[in-house]
């Protein structure tokens, strides 16, 4: 099991961020933690000129956090399959378990993925 900690700013409030009127950590900044544990742990494994992107997340936000509180963010599960992996996630402040989450990333090589936006 893989897990990060997380020190949320205001910058990364539901207020500052948009989704909300209230400074508690957002789900944006939830869902980007979560994506940012993902990505680099898969990283860690990838070779040179490769790289993931995310294609999908599905959250629920289950308990509010205030700004500032230490957040933990774990991979319970990762399943691959050929280019694709999908991570089952949670976000904890202390023992409260704040989000589940279910991401989906795929491997890319780089210079092939960047080529196919010009």
């Amino acid at each position: 099991m893989k897990e990060k900690i997380y020190h949320p700013q205001l910058e990364h409030s539901a207020k500052n961020m948009g989704s909300g009127g209230l400074e508690v950590l957002s789900t944006p900044a939830l869902v980007a933690f979560m994506e940012n544990l993902a990505y680099e742990v898969l990283q860690e494994n990838l070779p040179k000129g490769q790289s993931s992107v995310g294609t999908q997340i599905s959250i629920e936000h289950l308990a509010a956090s205030p700004i500032h509180q230490t957040i933990r963010i774990q991979i319970n599960e990762w399943k691959k399959d050929g280019r694709k992996h999908i991570f089952t996630l949670q976000a904890y402040a202390n023992q409260t378990l704040l989000a589940t989450a279910q991401h989906t990333r795929y491997i890319v090589d780089v210079e092939r993925f960047l080529g196919k936006l010009s």
